[in-house]
């Protein structure tokens, strides 16, 4: 473990532009086996920070910021090492920038957003951002990607908005879901097209219309004969409770490690959706079954 006075002394060089020097913040790798006290970086109540990958004073900074959407600051524990995750074989655009919170070692914690998802920055941001130039280099000189990466995801998002919690790159990535969100939308990543995922009020009932209040990380899984995808719940982020007493209606409360389970006429089955069908959400996820298998 790193002695704590050796983890407070950032590597810093100095560009000067007229008669004040501007600080620069210089991360020395993206090797989470690489990182060393000079990279460690102090996030804790900024709204953002501007980080740098080489000396070079016309290399654009890389901002790092908490949740775009909200514009709020880092958490008071959001301190420690940048670094690469790399995506699993049979999901090559599925890597990401994340920060390793207080160790630079593999046994430390990811930075987590408030639904449970973890802080990053996905590599179809780094490869579509003029502003991540720098990042980008640095993980192509590091032979952390390889150009045929990048050229796969600039092919695949270019002019696209990209939003990271929308994303899902392969079936075992968890997603965060609220009690009361009206509609699950996400967008599948295969080799070479994506996908879209849409259902309606997965946690609604006519009467009432969302029983259940709280937040959960979920993530499809394939039926044992490869015949349905179904939702599990992993975690439970903001506790789930029934807020409709008495309430014995169509969703069975969800419960971390169960399936999502419905009841119709007093019989209890899981949600599902054939594999096969013919739907732009069935179609979705076959991108993802078939990326898979073909590793295999």
């Amino acid at each position: 473990m790193l002695r704590r006075a050796q983890i407070w002394i950032p590597r810093r060089s100095y560009v000067t532009i007229g008669p004040k020097p501007i600080t620069r913040h210089v991360l020395s790798s993206l090797r989470a086996d690489e990182l060393t006290s000079s990279d460690f970086v102090w996030l804790a109540g900024r709204r953002t920070l501007l980080v740098y990958f080489s000396h070079d004073p016309s290399e654009l900074a890389l901002r790092l910021s908490y949740d775009s959407t909200r514009a709020g600051s880092f958490p008071a524990h959001a301190a420690g090492y940048l670094y690469y995750h790399p995506p699993p074989p049979y999901a090559p655009l599925a890597g990401s920038l994340r920060l390793r919170v207080n160790s630079n070692n593999a046994r430390g914690s990811d930075l987590l957003l408030p639904n449970g998802a973890p802080w990053q920055i996905i590599l179809p941001q780094l490869t579509n951002n003029k502003l991540c130039s720098g990042a980008l280099q640095k993980l192509l000189t590091s032979n952390l990607i390889t150009p045929s990466v990048v050229g796969s995801c600039r092919a695949l998002f270019h002019a696209k908005s990209i939003r990271p919690q929308n994303l899902l790159f392969h079936l075992g990535q968890t997603f965060p879901l609220s009690m009361t969100q009206a509609e699950l939308k996400i967008r599948t990543v295969g080799r070479d097209s994506l996908g879209l995922f849409v259902k309606q009020r997965l946690f609604g009932d006519p009467a009432p219309q969302y029983p259940y209040k709280g937040s959960v990380l979920a993530r499809f899984e394939l039926s044992a004969d490869q015949t349905r995808v179904f939702i599990r719940i992993v975690e439970e982020i903001v506790p789930v409770k029934c807020i409709e007493p008495g309430y014995d209606g169509r969703v069975v409360m969800p419960r971390a490690g169960q399936l999502l389970t419905y009841k119709y006429d007093g019989v209890v089955n899981p949600w599902s959706i054939r594999v096969e069908e013919d739907s732009h959400s069935a179609a979705a996820l076959r991108l993802l079954i078939d990326q898979q298998k073909q590793l295999h």
